[in-house]
């Protein structure tokens, strides 16, 4: 508690000598060692200032160059991945069935659906 009290006094003190400090002329002799505190303590927190916006802007140009990089190269034309992932539908379907084939293959689908008696896509309307 004495430390507290110890603090609190000696900010009391500067603060009734910067009182005193600020009416009187710039060149007073007493004051002197204010002023000069008060040069550094300005000229300390504007080069905060100044090196708080430095920071700001070298981290935005950053940034901006990295953006600007991650755009060009998804700007780029990869041409073998488009290739690869292109839809042939030759590959797809084999064209070696021919038109009878094809049609032996589905009447036999139909006729094992009718051999089995049930209706092709059942639809029940009726939820609870």
């Amino acid at each position: 508690m004495d430390i507290a009290k110890a603090w609190l006094d000696y900010l009391l003190q500067w603060a009734t000598y910067a009182s005193i400090c600020i009416q009187q002329p710039n060149q007073a002799p007493a004051c002197r060692p204010f002023w000069t505190l008060a040069m550094f303590a300005l000229f300390g927190i504007g080069a905060l200032v100044v090196l708080v916006i430095a920071w700001r802007v070298v981290s935005y140009r950053r940034k901006l160059a990295a953006a600007l990089r991650a755009e060009e190269k998804r700007a780029e034309v990869d041409h073998d991945a488009i290739a690869a992932h292109r839809w042939d539908a030759d590959k797809v379907y084999g064209t070696e069935l021919g038109a009878e084939e094809v049609e032996r293959r589905v009447r036999e689908a139909v006729e094992q659906r009718h051999a089995a008696n049930k209706p092709p896509s059942p639809i029940n309307m009726d939820k609870k």
